[in-house]
């Protein structure tokens, strides 16, 4: 297992691309006009509001995952092991969100990293890296933190260029 100090360095790091990452994210759909943001099917089956109900359902559930960590219970933690079970998260998520305004939807997404991010650092770091998990922290949570956010980010960006004709 990596040193408590690495593990640190690590948690610092992800902390960093987190914010790095929602900036990015915020300064895009900043850019963007409000009804794009909510036209359907502009990324597969949904609009960038549901995107973002997506990101923040991760989000929240990144944090679940960290709480049962903390209380000693990551044993507890349910795991995704096909597309389909995920797809049916992502399909509960975003249907249960779907008459949330944009506003409402923007605070969620703000309310899912802050709580992440809180919930990240009460860890002990060597927690990050505790093999007793089926998946180590350090492993799985660029994923629901950074990683998919920038996905989602090059697909909006990709849409809205193909939108406006360039």
């Amino acid at each position: 297992m990596p040193e408590a100090r690495s593990l640190a360095v690590w948690r610092r790091r992800a902390i960093e691309r987190m914010s790095r990452s929602r900036a990015a994210t915020l300064a895009l759909l900043d850019r963007l006009p409000e009804g794009a943001l909510l036209t359907a099917r502009t990324q597969g089956d949904w609009s960038i509001k549901d995107v973002l109900v997506h990101i923040a359902a991760w989000e929240e559930e990144g944090r679940r995952r960290l709480a049962l960590i903390a209380r000693g219970r990551g044993h507890r933690i349910v795991w995704y092991d096909t597309m389909a079970e995920a797809d049916r998260f992502n399909t509960r998520a975003v249907q249960a969100a779907r008459k949330a305004g944009l506003p409402a939807v923007r605070r969620r997404l703000a309310r899912a990293r802050a709580g992440l991010i809180r919930t990240l650092k009460r860890l002990p770091p060597r927690a990050l890296a505790d093999p007793t998990h089926d998946l180590p922290v350090t492993r799985w949570l660029r994923e629901f933190a950074w990683t998919h956010e920038r996905a989602h980010r090059r697909d909006i960006r990709e849409w809205w260029r193909t939108a406006r004709g360039r």
